[in-house]
């Protein structure tokens, strides 16, 4: 029981992709044996059904801005947001490692329920459609122009080498 606490903890805490991203790294390590380096992730305007995506050959994660802003204004506390986060780029992580969706998706709600209990709102959000969770995101409507993504800097930062 320790372990769900230190990890309830840390995701509440955690104030950036970076740091919940080391969370997943940490728990996929332990719990699978599998470590990737060198990923990146980019945030950008996706049709709302996307929550993210990771191409095959890519050391890039895309995450839905869309709803990622909308969920911003939605959430009460930050371990709602935090956990979203954690549970998509769990997912996407997975992928990285050549499970396919099926596998990827039994294997998420597995590892959060194992690590931080089926109560928790993160397995909820990997048990069930986030639209269910929030109804309010089925109003979110696809942006017509493409914004221009974001790069987010000094993700998977235990990746960085010392070559500046």
């Amino acid at each position: 029981m320790k372990g769900v606490k230190n990890l309830d903890s840390q995701l509440r805490e955690a104030g950036t992709f970076d740091e919940v991203f080391k969370l997943v790294k940490r728990v996929v390590e332990r719990r699978l044996g599998l470590h990737r380096a060198g990923l990146g992730l980019i945030l950008a305007d996706l049709p709302p059904h996307i929550a993210a995506y990771t191409a095959i050959g890519s050391n890039a994660i895309v995450l839905n801005k869309l709803i990622l802003n909308a969920l911003v204004s939605l959430v009460r506390e930050r371990i709602e947001l935090n956990s979203y986060v954690f549970v998509v780029l769990l997912h996407e992580y997975l992928h990285t490692f050549g499970l396919d969706e099926q596998q990827t998706r039994q294997q998420v709600k597995h590892l959060v329920q194992l690590e931080l209990g089926e109560e928790h709102i993160a397995s909820k959000i990997a048990s069930t459609s986030l639209f269910e969770l929030y109804p309010e995101l089925k109003a979110i409507q696809p942006i017509p122009t493409e914004r221009e993504a974001i790069i987010v800097k000094d993700f998977d930062s235990d990746s960085v080498s010392y070559i500046k």
